[in-house]
């Protein structure tokens, strides 16, 4: 199973993709949009604070958790300020190459919403959809928006941050699920939730280990569990963790692209397809890089079939993405689909500058290249371009 770590060193990763807009779609919404789209490439926090409606945002914020008038207090008076953190935290980190790219991009009647994709190194993505509207005066705002990286809205994201800030039996007592939480419970609960807030991880294992089966599968903590012992590097734990996390948030498709780059890190890549083609079809935007992943996977637990399928799917739905091409030339090539690879490499060499020889595949770490490499096609195929 060792074979997606070597697919995903050698992808190619392209951010060149073009947005795929709805037909519907606003040309001066979408221009707004994407000065907005330019300010977050130079990490700017200042135009999407424009853009931001402080009263609709504090209320769903609030609408998420039990946050205490204390709390409130430092919110109002910080406002701006935790917003800004929430929102670099979503990014990638200062220093990356990596851009926002729109995929998608649908507004009609003075609402709509955008999807803006991240490729991330080791074949990892991010996807933030944000839901849009104009104001009176027909500029764009943002009411909220979901991030696939940790699988809810910033409003939700914000509230989870803003109950470790000051966490009180009361807000604890009314965060948990369980019905009939114990003194004993409460205090521990609270306890973690400030190394949650501290970013310690050994202290929050400390209290997480004198936890009941019962507080162990609160979705909250099963969750930061998993993130705790992530940071940690501690692959037992993580594993452990892991098995909680999925029993607990099976049920919610928002949570399932992070499942899927989880159980890469475990080395499961059957569950991790799985669980990636859960998060494709609830996700429903037609772009390209999630179909690539999927044909990886697909790959590295031997459905060659699956993997062209996904392939296609990733060239059609984005035809820009150089990715995708990748992905069909590898699905084929493995399939011994010699004829069907050529049209991968033709479309490589002719739209991205490469060169295909024989060398360059016996030199790739993908083993279905060499025999690509020896197949009459190829040889046919490269005379025929010289």
């Amino acid at each position: 199973m060792k074979n997606l770590k070597q697919i995903v060193t050698v992808m190619v990763l392209s951010i060149l993709a073009t947005p795929l807009f709805a037909a519907e779609d606003d040309a001066k919404a979408i221009g707004q949009f994407q000065d907005i789209l330019e300010s977050v490439d130079q990490k700017s926090f200042e135009m999407f604070r424009k853009a931001l409606d402080q009263t609709d945002l504090a209320n769903r914020i609030y609408s998420h958790q039990p946050i205490t008038d204390g709390v409130r207090e430092i919110f109002r008076g910080q406002f701006w300020e935790i917003i800004e953190s929430g929102f670099l935290q979503g990014l990638p980190p200062v220093g990356s190459t990596t851009k926002a790219e729109l995929v998608q991009f649908e507004f009609q009647d003075g609402r709509g919403r955008a999807c803006v994709r991240f490729n991330l190194p080791r074949y990892e993505y991010t996807f933030q959809v944000f839901e849009l509207r104009h104001d009176s005066r027909g500029r764009i705002k943002i009411v909220d928006w979901f991030d696939s990286s940790n699988g809810q809205s910033f409003s939700a994201h914000i509230g989870e941050e803003l109950i470790t800030v000051m966490p009180t039996k009361a807000s604890t007592r009314e965060l948990l699920t369980i019905s009939d939480p114990t003194e004993l419970q409460l205090f521990q609960v609270t306890e973690i939730l400030k190394a949650t807030r501290d970013g310690q991880p050994p202290r929050f294992f400390e209290i997480y280990d004198e936890f009941d089966e019962r507080l162990k599968r609160e979705p909250l903590i099963a969750k930061h569990a998993t993130l705790m012992a992530y940071r940690l590097k501690d692959t037992d734990r993580f594993a452990r963790s892991l098995d909680i996390f999925v029993e607990v948030h099976s049920e919610d498709p928002n949570l399932a692209l992070m499942t899927s780059d989880f159980y890469v890190v475990v080395e499961d890549y059957e569950s991790s397809f799985v669980s990636l083609q859960r998060y494709y079809q609830y996700f429903n935007v037609k772009e390209g890089a999630l179909p690539a992943k999927l044909s990886a996977l697909a790959l590295a637990t031997g459905k060659p079939d699956e993997a062209e399928k996904f392939a296609v799917a990733a060239t059609v739905n984005e035809p820009e993405l150089e990715l995708g091409w990748w992905s069909l030339l590898r699905a084929r090539a493995a399939a011994k689909n010699f004829e069907g690879a050529l049209e991968a490499m033709t479309y490589l060499e002719d739209n991205f500058d490469h060169r295909l020889d024989e060398a360059k595949l016996r030199r790739d770490k993908y083993r279905a290249f060499a025999s690509l490499a020896g197949s009459q096609e190829f040889k046919d195929w490269r005379a025929g371009r010289e």
